[in-house]
């Protein structure tokens, strides 16, 4: 019996986005598949949306969880509680504005069979425009060298926080992947703690599909100071792994 993959989105007004959103998870080959889906105080009618498509999910063999936060979380601690409610053996984020190649999850499992050792995998991903009919960038992450860290690489800038970011229940501690209270750098900061959670590898396939939004949009990121944030989630990683190592991560030979 295969084991189950739980995809976790956090959603802040995407509502015409989600049955995109949706149908690249019903395109998906593999089963049982179990989606946990908070929806983080929108202004829009994400949350109407979801209801309305929700039992579209029954229909394609797959569980949804559907859940209102009590009060406007943030990105950050909006993916801790879709987390707390995974089951699944391994779990995958995906924004509610993005998409997956339809075999994302059947290649990420088989990945993480064959190779028990690996906690997390982060894969390569293209860059759309906002109609997702014309790709911008082409899968462009780069995975850090032997015995360098994201967070050595991150320092020159190099983009290294490939879609799709996934792990297994293997990691050591799972409450620490998503930065509580955290408006922005939610994936620098799920970058750096997965590292120091267990064996990662990087995959040269793209499995992601993500949309570019303007600034007009009211994306989050856009609210908050960015490069203040992307400073303190680096000086709290460093500060972190002062006299530790982190753990390896291996290149993916298909």
């Amino acid at each position: 019996m295969n084991k189950k993959f739980t995809i976790l989105t956090a959603n802040y007004n995407a509502e015409k986005y989600l049955e995109a959103w949706a149908e690249s998870i019903f395109a998906q080959k593999y089963r049982p598949i179990e989606v946990v889906f908070v929806e983080d105080k929108s202004t829009d009618k994400s949350f109407k949306t979801m209801k309305k498509i929700s039992s579209k999910f029954l229909e394609k063999g797959i569980e949804l969880k559907l859940i209102q936060s009590p009060k406007k979380l943030f990105c950050g601690s909006a993916y801790n509680l879709a987390h707390s409610h995974a089951t699944g053996s391994y779990c995958g984020v995906l924004d509610s504005d993005d998409m997956l190649e339809p075999f994302a999850v059947e290649f990420i499992v088989d990945i993480y069979e064959k190779n028990p050792e690996v906690a997390w995998i982060y894969t390569q991903y293209n860059k759309y425009n906002k109609s997702m009919n014309r790709i911008i960038k082409r899968g462009f992450c780069s995975c850090p060298e032997k015995g360098k860290s994201i967070l050595t690489i991150e320092k020159r800038d190099v983009n290294i926080y490939g879609h799709w970011r996934t792990f297994s229940d293997s990691i050591i501690n799972p409450e620490n992947l998503f930065g509580k209270g955290l408006k922005c750098c939610v994936d620098k900061h799920l970058g750096f703690r997965l590292e120091e959670e267990g064996v990662g590898m990087f995959v040269d396939e793209v499995c992601y599909k993500y949309r570019y939004r303007s600034r007009k949009e009211g994306s989050i990121v856009f609210s908050c100071p960015l490069k203040k944030t992307k400073s303190e989630v680096m000086n709290r990683a460093k500060k972190r792994r002062k006299g530790k190592k982190v753990y390896s991560i291996l290149k993916y030979k298909g």
